[in-house]
């Protein structure tokens, strides 16, 4: 799955989702006007996260070894007409500043794998998205692609705006 388009710092979040044979394959990408280490540290604010990102009803940091973090998460994903209720623990592997990998070890879906780039462009940060999913449900996934489209959109968009909160703040400092 190649990328859709190429967005301008600030502008809104470019998110495609492709499904075949019941796996679901999504790609997001934003551009930030903020360093990496600003993005990274929104990022990478797993204990906060349910203050800013709608969908993530909680989240813990379970384990820290070094680089390796694991965290449980759950919250609510709609699909259609629907609510999905997620519950998940995975294993991220942080390269602080340019990216962290994450595997699904437990939760209510088969499979997921994801890697989250950041990379410098022009004084802003370039995140890139990829991921893939094996939902456990019987719903038709492809009801499902609006829905996962604008629910990713939505999440860069919430994370965009902590981001700029933060840098804002600590401008006023």
């Amino acid at each position: 799955m190649a990328w859709a388009a190429t967005p301008a710092a600030g502008s809104e979040p470019v998110v495609s989702v492709e499904i075949k044979d019941g796996v679901v394959h999504t790609r997001a990408e934003v551009v930030i006007p903020a360093s990496t280490r600003e993005v990274w540290d929104v990022l990478t604010d797993f204990e906060n996260l349910p203050r800013y990102i709608s969908s993530v009803a909680s989240s813990k940091v379970v384990l820290r070894n070094g680089n390796i973090w694991k965290v449980a998460q759950t919250g609510k994903a709609g699909f259609g007409p629907f609510t999905f209720e997620f519950q998940t623990v995975r294993e991220l592997t942080l390269s602080p500043f340019d990216k962290f990998e994450s595997r699904l070890l437990e939760g209510n879906m088969k499979r997921m794998i994801s890697t989250t780039r950041l990379e410098s462009d022009a004084g802003a940060t370039r995140i890139r998205y990829v991921a893939e999913a094996e939902p456990d449900t019987v719903l038709p996934l492809g009801l499902a692609r609006s829905s996962i489209e604008s629910g990713t959109r939505e999440h860069y968009k919430e994370m965009t705006r902590e981001v700029l909160r933060r840098k804002a703040l600590a401008a006023a400092n």
